[in-house]
């Protein structure tokens, strides 16, 4: 499948014709070898109109997605400059291209019936790509709605709760995303309640892990929503593994941190990672001691102490300060008037600045009284130069903030400092540190959704339609995973160090997927037809091109 756009130039009975492809015939080839159309198809079938089928309605969606996102109802607007056979469609089928099509291909995907859909996506992309299944990472985001959506009232429901993308105004959905090891490939996600709290999503994300892998011995990562008793007890019952890190909420970081403020510890180097964002920038470097401790539960943790942390949670600190001092001094100039005259409303107002961001342990307020004299004058009008005056004493408070020094001193003991916990028993430190720090490309798939694929605070007349929206962005994301992973590997495999996919032809050890999809956007072929003659002018690859095709293993006649 290809697109095609007809541009006409004529002159007397000439006319040339110009075939953009770009980077669709790539889109395809992997959205075949997942045969996601006949997966879909066969779990949700065709469709009441019987012109597009829901698999070939979620496919259209796919490439918009990935090419041009474009708002729903845009959809048929998108289409329109495309010939029929670059979606393979008849003609009949194109002009059925539109959002209300799309639309109900989503209320396919939520239905009981499209459940089935994403176990046998999970096992397609094992199988075909030969994703390693040993370690799985897991992680949650916020999908933002408009609209009140006081109709969302069967699972998953568009609810308020904490919003990750700093939109409490707005409804959200939370999706989960588990990603593998290898490349970071999306193989499973859940779409859950707005207001459902992550620690709860753990013990159904992980049996449906185990049914998809057909094991229990994998790794599973996650950050600390996972280190709750139920979660804990629940993989070591099924022979799972974990990595996780505690919460500050356990008794066992509680305990550390204020023996840490009382008695430093030795710290021992453990493990170096460079700066990959500036190379002049010095390395982050992780540290260990020999504290040898157990959770609760029995399960081995150890703490870690990181430089590049510590520096953000002094320079955390530092901010948080500042803007503390800066509102008692807003305050200060607000006393003795109105409801700030006593020293109880004083010190409350001032309460309320310090406890909220925990700054009560480093800042000292001092009240202050002064007695300020005034001197008035009896009677009315302008007095005599030798007028009697009567002195009035009045009460004045002052506030004074103030460091304490040997409280930040003490305080730094800690910035940095996290536990790792793991039923990994006889796995060294730095394995287990390496493992965890694989954790931050779920964060970057999510980051990926957000910007490359443009997911955006939208709204649908249906709120499961939402959720049927979320399921469609993470086929997108997976496509684009694995071309990102194909083109990876491919440069490992033939000494590729780097690829001039930047702007200005710059190289990039890290080549992404909107990157490899833009090196194609122009690609295209002319036809010049006059009267019973025709000329084709083929599509000549650059050296690029042919490159990133060999490193995708997808057919070079693709392209012809």
């Amino acid at each position: 499948m290809y697109y095609i756009i007809y541009m006409h130039i004529s002159q007397g009975d000439a006319k040339l014709n110009t075939y953009l492809l770009g980077p669709h015939p790539i889109i395809a080839h992997f959205l075949q070898r997942l045969e996601l159309h006949s997966i879909v198809s066969s779990h949700v079938g065709t469709g009441r109109e019987r012109l597009i089928s829901h698999g070939e309605a979620l496919c259209s969606l796919v490439h918009n997605i990935l090419d041009s996102p474009e708002p729903l109802y845009r959809i048929a607007s998108w289409a329109e400059p495309y010939a029929a056979h670059s979606f393979a469609f008849s003609p009949e089928q194109k002009r059925a291209l539109n959002d209300d099509r799309i639309a109900r291909m989503l209320d396919a995907l939520v239905s009981e019936r499209g459940r089935g859909i994403w176990f046998d996506l999970a096992l397609r992309i094992i199988r075909q790509f030969k994703v390693a299944t040993e370690r799985m990472h897991q992680d949650t985001t916020t999908i933002t709605f408009h609209g009140s959506y006081s109709d969302s009232v069967q699972e998953p429901r568009i609810a308020p709760g904490h919003n990750k993308d700093h939109r409490p105004d707005l409804k959200q959905l939370v999706f989960g995303l588990t990603v593998s090891a290898d490349g970071a490939v999306p193989i499973h996600h859940q779409v859950h309640s707005g207001n459902k709290t992550d620690d709860r999503i753990h013990q159904g994300n992980l049996e449906q892990l185990r049914q998809i892998l057909g094991r229990n011995d994998f790794i599973y990562v996650a950050d600390g929503k996972l280190a709750t008793h139920t979660n804990l007890m629940e993989i070591q019952r099924h022979g799972g593994k974990f990595v996780t890190v505690l919460p500050r909420t356990r008794r066992e970081d509680t305990e550390f941190r204020k023996n840490l403020r009382r008695y430093p510890v030795r710290w021992k180097k453990l493990l170096s990672i460079p700066n990959k964002r500036d190379s002049n920038e010095p390395a982050d470097i992780f540290y260990t001691c020999s504290t040898f401790q157990r959770t609760q539960e029995g399960f081995r943790f150890f703490w870690i102490r990181s430089s590049a942390k510590a520096l953000q949670d002094e320079a955390n600190r530092h901010h948080t300060l500042q803007q503390t001092l800066a509102n008692l001094l807003a305050l200060n100039a607000r006393l003795n008037r109105r409801h700030l005259r006593s020293p109880a409303k004083i010190r409350q107002a001032a309460t309320k600045i310090i406890n909220p961001p925990g700054m009560q342990v480093f800042i000292q307020v001092r009240l202050q009284r002064r007695v300020q004299k005034e001197f008035r004058h009896f009677g009315r009008g302008r007095p005599a130069p030798n007028a009697p005056v009567r002195v009035l004493h009045k009460t004045i408070w002052v506030l004074k903030a103030q460091l304490d020094k040997k409280a930040l001193s003490v305080e730094k003991r800690l910035d940095g400092v996290f536990p790792l916990a793991t039923n990994l028993h006889t796995t060294p430190k730095k394995e287990i540190l390496q493992i965890y720090k694989y954790q931050p490309y779920v964060e970057k798939r999510f980051s990926q959704i957000k910007t490359d694929l443009e997911i955006a605070p939208v709204y649908l007349k249906k709120s499961l339609r939402c959720a049927g929206l979320v399921h469609a962005y993470f086929v997108a994301l997976a496509v684009a995973s694995l071309i990102e992973r194909s083109v990876r590997q491919g440069m490992i495999q033939q000494n590729i160090k780097e690829l001039p996919l930047f702007p200005e032809k710059r190289a990039t050890s890290t080549p992404t997927c909107a990157r490899i999809l833009d090196a194609f956007r122009g690609v295209q072929w002319h036809e010049f037809k006059r009267g019973d003659e025709r000329v084709c002018f083929p599509i000549k690859l650059n050296k690029l091109q042919n490159t990133l095709l060999k490193l995708l293993k997808v057919p070079v006649e693709l392209y012809r």
